[in-house]
């Protein structure tokens, strides 16, 4: 395999950003399904089950950070020394959020499920 013929990966994280208090009813869901659209996009849809979300990027300031639960004992925080809940990985960073706010679809107007024609077709047929 030529590199030439590689083909490139880029992995990004986002961090994800619901304005007001819109997304905690549909990230509770039992069985969640999540699909981004036009991710690539300045301004991308997210469809969590059945809601859907319209969304803008910003920069953020300051780096904002990932973390993973890790197995084994949590460690205790020698500066304030206490016992942490939890023991964590660093996982990834970022420095992009989307802010995401409820969208609600229309339906399309009634002129527009018919069999639309362009001027052209028009003009030409009335000769």
């Amino acid at each position: 395999m030529d590199f030439e013929d590689e083909e490139t990966v880029e992995e990004r994280y986002i961090l994800v950003e619901f304005a007001g208090n819109t997304g905690s009813d549909a990230l509770n869901q039992e069985s969640m399904s999540i699909r981004v659209l036009g991710v690539e996009t300045e301004e991308p849809i997210i469809k969590i089950g059945n809601q859907l979300y319209e969304g803008k990027y910003y920069d953020t300031i300051g780096t904002e950070l990932f973390f993973t639960e890790a197995e084994g004992e949590p460690p205790s925080d020698t500066l304030f020394d206490a016992k942490l809940e939890k023991k964590l990985e660093f996982y990834g960073k970022t420095n992009t959020k989307l802010v995401v706010s409820r969208a609600f679809a229309k339906p399309l107007a009634k002129n527009s499920t018919e069999n639309p024609t362009l001027p052209e077709e028009n003009a030409s047929n009335s000769e």
